[in-house]
């Protein structure tokens, strides 16, 4: 769409010159005056106001500069000399407007060949994948260089660069996809790989290699089965997409891997070989540690505790995480609108209208794409109707996506059109917080993802990974307090239905059975986890309801969880040694007594056990995991923690005392109102 838009305005521009042929004396004299007016103009001012002027989006200065140096190099390519001196005012005059027609004609020429790339596609200002100085110094290495190469402020980068971070020094890497990498001090980070998604090229495949340091990575990518964002470690591998997460690597420590958004698959390496041995899932406010024992990879999980967030860098990237998705969003909001163009209730909308019939009229057997592009059109002014705060109209442009949705599939099922109809959605819902709209819109690419299902297995997984989206947007909308929203989509989680054991059991082939099984077990076993985590944030919360919907939500995730387990079982019985292993809880208590215990003196473990359970000696939801942490403890230690037990309890106590005495409160209000 751009890219039309920007040819057919530049084709305009160059139509309302002069058709003229200058000689070479009035080039090199426009060649001067361009040279000069980019000195002059620091800032670019006149080169923004020229790309508006074309239609083009605002890019930010830092682009700007880079623009401005490529400009610079393509005009100094251009050697005409200048012979004949000018006689005469009217000569003067007449080749003064040849000389304008000239600078405008070489102006024009230069910005389409730096904005333009192979393929005649539009390079905007986020196409480009560069490295930015935050503080301090930093080098790199090209692939075809073998000397370092200082960075001044900005340099664009590719695949096979090494960059080295110095001491009190901070990097940030833009990727083209919206991918941000901050690479903390003394660490050097290679760019392994840097590609295009074959799905949709405003999607990324990248891989980094953290040699030693920290990368903080925040990645918007989602499900399009090419793109994906991969950090690897001399001992580990972490696959990520859409979320946040950072890692750190140094040749003598283990890798630690720190998850605050998302979910992370996480691979052991073996030291000689890099073969994968042991793989674990992360999920948000989880961490990891994978430590080399006699050159295999040990993995250990935790949950994130409160020191792992306080730490100064992690705030810091949270912060520029936030303003990185707002940028994001602002920009998603105006290309959405360019994109949707003439809106429902314009007066020219329905010509619009009229022009897609006759495309579709004129087109062999109702052309696919343009169907397709018709329906994107319909989405996207649904969001921008969503956003303008015209419900009707939105929901009415909503039906419209879906009957054509319908009509595509009626036409023809194929995974290719499945990406063109979700993907862009979902990379644009990437940067937007849940909330009531964007449910509605990805309630609308779920229904379009089971349309397009090819056979019941695919389409109960297709179900099953769109309710673990929706308990996903449940957990952080409780984490904002948006409590009628989070229960909007708690409602759409449970009036989802699957069959998903039962078409797994009528498989008769043993291996794929064995497969789906498999997947079926491990989206449950998500879904379960996500509603444990509900339950232990809504424990202090005053909202009843809400926390009685998850109650009972779990209840049926568990009994699901047990269903799916028993019948995967006889075909998979390796599973049944993670049924008998200690659990994630078991083995963290396990190192908190044994490090209770390292102190030989009282006053030892009693300061110990403070240390260890600072948070849960605050928190009366963590009094079911204290009593069991007392039971396994001995002498003084089971005193004490008994007694800190007791007076945790008599907080909850009263807590809940004050929370009755509100709603008797409120109840009696009410009926006096």
């Amino acid at each position: 769409m751009q890219n039309s838009i920007f040819m057919d305005r530049l084709t305009n521009e160059l139509h309302r010159l002069s058709k003229i042929k200058p000689p070479r004396r009035f080039i090199r004299a426009s060649k001067k005056r361009l040279m000069h007016q980019i000195e002059l103009h620091e800032r670019e001012s006149w080169l923004k106001a020229f790309l508006k002027k074309l239609g083009q989006v605002q890019v930010p200065e830092e682009f700007m500069s880079l623009a401005r140096m490529r400009i610079l190099h393509h005009i100094t390519r251009i050697h005409q000399p200048l012979k004949v001196p000018l006689h005469g005012m009217a000569r003067f005059l007449f080749y003064t407007k040849r000389a304008v027609a000239s600078t405008l004609v070489m102006l024009i020429a230069v910005t389409s060949t730096l904005f333009f790339v192979e393929g005649n596609t539009v390079v905007e200002a986020s196409d480009n994948s560069y490295l930015e100085i935050i503080s301090g110094q930093a080098s790199i290495k090209h692939p075809d260089l073998i000397v370092w190469e200082d960075i001044n402020k900005l340099i664009e980068v590719q695949a096979g660069d090494l960059i080295k971070v110095d001491d009190d020094s901070e990097v940030i890497i833009h990727f083209f996809d919206d991918t941000e990498v901050r690479v903390g001090e003394n660490s050097e980070l290679l760019i392994s790989q840097l590609t295009f998604s074959s799905a949709f090229n405003r999607q990324a495949i990248i891989k980094l290699s953290l040699h030693k340091g920290t990368a903080w990575v925040q990645t918007l990518n989602v499900e399009d089965g090419y793109a994906g964002f991969v950090l690897s470690t001399r001992n580990a591998l972490a696959r990520m997409l859409n979320g946040t997460f950072y890692a750190t690597a140094d040749i003598n420590q283990p890798t630690s891997v720190f998850v605050f958004n998302g979910k992370l698959t996480l691979s052991g390496l073996m030291a000689d070989t890099r073969q994968i041995v042991k793989t674990v899932k992360l999920s948000t406010n989880q961490k990891a540690g994978i430590h080399t024992v006699n050159g295999q990879p040990v993995i250990t999980t935790a949950t994130l505790d409160q020191q792992d967030r306080s730490n100064e860098w992690v705030q810091n990237n949270l912060n520029r995480d936030s303003e990185h998705l707002t940028t994001l969003r602002e920009n998603s909001i105006s290309h959405l609108q360019q994109l949707a163009g003439t809106l429902p209730g314009d007066m020219l909308y329905p010509v619009k209208q009229m022009k897609e019939r006759m495309r579709l009229a004129l087109s062999s057997n109702s052309n696919l794409d343009i169907l397709i592009e018709i329906a994107n059109r319909r989405l996207n002014e649904a969001f921008v109707l969503f956003e303008a705060g015209d419900m009707q109209k939105g929901q009415e442009a909503l039906m419209a996506y879906q009957s054509l949705t319908r009509q595509i599939a009626e036409a023809k099922k194929d995974k290719e059109l499945v990406s063109k109809l979700i993907v862009p959605h979902q990379k644009t819902l990437a940067a937007e917080p849940p909330n009531a709209t964007t449910g509605l819109i990805k309630e609308a690419l779920h229904q379009t993802a089971e349309i397009f299902a090819d056979d019941p297995v695919e389409l109960e997984k297709i179900r099953l990974a769109s309710s673990v989206q929706r308990l996903e947007d449940v957990v952080t909308l409780v984490d904002e307090g948006a409590f009628d929203i989070a229960k909007e989509r708690l409602v759409s989680h449970q009036l989802a239905t699957s069959d998903a054991l039962a078409v797994a059991e009528a498989i008769e082939d043993e291996e794929e059975k064995k497969q789906v099984l498999q997947e079926v077990l491990e989206l449950r076993q998500e879904e379960l986890a996500l509603l444990s985590t509900l339950s232990e944030t809504l424990a202090t919360d005053a909202d009843e309801d809400l926390a009685a919907m998850v109650e009972s939500a779990t209840e049926v995730s568990e009994e699901n969880v047990e269903v799916t387990l028993a019948a995967a079982l006889p075909l998979l019985p390796e599973l049944q040694q993670y049924i008998l292993q200690p659990s994630a809880t078991e083995i963290r208590m396990a190192e908190l007594i044994s490090k209770i215990y390292i102190y030989n003196s009282w006053t030892g473990q009693q300061n110990q056990i403070e240390r260890l359970l600072k948070n849960e000696l605050a928190n009366p939801s963590s009094i079911g995991y204290l009593l069991t942490v007392r039971d396994h403890l001995e002498g003084r230690a089971y005193d004490y923690l008994n007694v800190r037990i007791l007076q945790l309890q008599k907080k909850a106590d009263y807590q809940k005392h004050k929370a009755m005495q509100r709603k008797i409160e409120r109840a009696q209000r009410l009926r006096e109102a």
